[in-house]
């Protein structure tokens, strides 16, 4: 099952509701319980914000709803990605981080950053841009404009806005709203950049918080996808790193700890397309990069930890993971941090 960012599920929630809607309808329409879809902690199936976006067009067909939600919206929307993206240096940093970690807010998102010398936009796609009529790509579209002028503090940062579908009001609210041209019925949904507009530097830029959310961002991506794991790989993957803390890397070993045969754990890594000593590898080029950020660790003691019989070993695996070595991953590292 797919999910999307509970901020951005409770913003069209809050938002019909202040409609009129009841909640027995925003939870037919949704298909699920208004428990679940006003929950922080929950992150519900990514049909629910489309079909409550659909519900609203057909009840208010003449009003701009699309833009009053992401005019109200709170920035929470984008799933921690606003307050990431405020510490990066320029606009650049900063929508590149919103474009690599997307799908925080939506599993199936596509946010695409192209630049080249005669232009520099946003690319945004979903697959299920059909149920709605791409009203949520307004949405989102129209979020991000404010998130760049009000949050960052970079106003002005398109010069036109296109569509991919009809237009669902009058043209000239798109226009009063995004401030540029909008063109609809185009061959993609996309953010034109202003030229120059991608060097300009954002006030509350740090390094460390940047750096730092980066990672954190990294860890929230990698929980989604555990989410949606069936329960004998969860058991897999937790067996592989209990037993790195133990310094135990062996696929023999990963299958008892999960209460597998090595068969049965071979065939269900193999059905997620990986291998247990995939599953392995995963940990330890995790438990690596950690320990690389400590100075204090020489590789050849980083090797030993990792269960690696020399230090070439290491080198050679973790080469194949990063396509870098030991020593050049922690020269960066110690780069970012000066």
């Amino acid at each position: 099952m797919t999910t999307v960012s509970n901020g951005t599920v409770m913003s069209v929630v809050a938002s019909a509701l202040s409609r009129g809607l009841t909640i027995s309808e925003v939870q037919n329409a949704a298909g699920i319980s208004c428990n679940v879809l006003m929950n922080p902690e929950a992150r519900p199936p990514e049909d629910v914000m489309p079909k409550i976006v659909a519900l609203l067009g057909e009840r208010f067909p003449q009003v701009p709803i699309t833009l009053e939600i992401a005019r109200a919206a709170p920035f929470s929307f984008f799933g921690g990605l606003a307050d990431g993206a405020r510490f990066a240096d320029d606009l650049r940093a900063a929508t590149m981080l919103l474009t690599s970690n997307c799908t925080v807010i939506s599993d199936q998102l596509e946010l695409t950053f192209h630049e080249n010398p005669s232009e520099a936009k946003i690319v945004s796609n979903h697959p299920m841009n059909h149920m709605d009529g791409g009203r949520s790509a307004e949405i989102g579209s129209a979020l991000i404009s404010r998130l760049f002028s009000e949050f960052l503090g970079i106003p002005d940062c398109f010069e036109r806005i296109t569509f991919s579908h009809e237009p669902h009001y009058d043209v000239t609210h798109y226009v009063d709203y995004f401030g540029v041209p909008v063109d609809f019925d185009a061959s993609e949904i996309s953010l034109i950049i202003r030229p120059g507009k991608l060097d300009e530097q954002i006030k509350q830029a740090n390094v460390d918080l940047f750096n730092y959310v980066q990672t954190h961002l990294s860890g929230i991506k990698k929980q989604i996808e555990a989410a949606k794991e069936p329960k004998e790989l969860k058991a897999l993957r937790k067996a592989a790193a209990e037993n790195a803390q133990s310094g135990v890397f062996n696929a023999a070993s990963v299958a008892a700890a999960a209460n597998m045969s090595v068969r049965t754990a071979q065939r269900i890594a193999s059905e997620h397309g990986t291998t247990v000593q995939g599953l392995i590898d995963r940990v330890r080029e995790h438990r690596a990069t950690e320990l690389l950020r400590d100075n204090r660790n020489d590789i050849g003691s980083i090797a030993f930890l990792l269960g690696y019989s020399d230090e070439r070993a290491f080198r050679r695996a973790f080469q194949r993971w990063t396509e870098k070595t030991p020593s050049d991953y922690r020269k960066q590292l110690n780069k970012q941090i000066e």
